[in-house]
């Protein structure tokens, strides 16, 4: 297939590319965009690609808005940290919707699904009403209320409002509280990512972190960001430059 990937994120680009690549080598990467103007130029002079992956916020706007200009029929896979755009994606002729970090199985898993809707001739709509779906049951059923934290002989159900960080320390994951209490859980910080929502968001390996407990926000070095939340911990909180643009969204959301 000949792909067009929409990413104002240099390294999320790369990063697309390899993936697709990895999975089907056989697949031309046509063009890499990074703008809705320059997205909407290529669009409108170039002969359409098979598929296009779009990430949706871009840094001048929505990637929407390329589809309002452009006659597009080519299928659109959009890729996002954040799901509340699945309507709207669906309107936009989206055919699957990614949330970020991208991995090899989820890329592999849409390349697949796309192949056997064009062996099957099956209606792309009908079959993003299904992702739309999906979406919504899993955001239904998987943000919880409460953590439970199994101590000694007790349990103990911390609301995920007074949560402001989760640390993984030495392998071993710790609740910290806006009350500067700290509890050891059982849980991933993959689990944990999903449980709470899009609330928290995943810095890095090590921190989730609540967008109440964030204090301020600084410029790093090679253009990462430092965060400084409102409790005391030791290690520090840091954005890498990949992820800088996704969290400043996701912090002003």
């Amino acid at each position: 297939m000949r792909i067009v990937i929409i990413e104002d994120e240099y390294l999320m680009a790369e990063e697309l590319e390899s993936l697709i690549l990895e999975y089907s080598p056989e697949n031309t990467i046509e063009a890499k965009l990074s703008t809705i103007d320059e997205a909407i130029d290529y669009l409108k002079n170039n002969n359409e690609p098979d598929l296009i992956f779009s990430d949706i916020q871009l840094a001048d706007g929505l990637s929407f808005e390329i589809f309002k200009e452009v006659e597009n029929l080519a299928p659109v896979v959009f890729c996002t940290a954040y799901d509340e755009y699945a309507l709207e994606a669906f309107k936009a002729n989206g055919i699957d919707y990614i949330l970020k970090p991208f991995d090899n199985k989820r890329i592999g898993e849409t390349l697949t699904k796309i192949n056997r809707l064009k062996s099957n001739n099956t209606s792309q709509n009908d079959n993003f009403k299904n992702v739309i779906h999906e979406l919504s049951t899993r955001n239904q059923h998987s943000i919880k209320t409460n953590i439970l934290i199994f101590k000694g002989d007790k349990i103990i159900p911390i609301n995920t409002s007074d949560i402001a960080l989760v640390q993984l320390e030495a392998g071993v994951p710790y609740l910290h509280t806006f009350d500067a209490k700290k509890y050891v859980t059982e849980h991933t910080l993959d689990t944990l990512e999903n449980d709470l929502g899009t609330n928290f968001y995943r810095v890095n390996r090590q921190f989730l972190i609540n967008r109440k407990a964030i204090h301020h926000v600084s410029k790093y070095f090679a253009r990462k960001l430092l965060i400084e939340s409102k409790l005391t911990i030791e290690e520090q909180i840091i954005v890498s430059k990949a992820k800088s643009s996704e969290f400043l969204n996701w912090l002003q959301a």
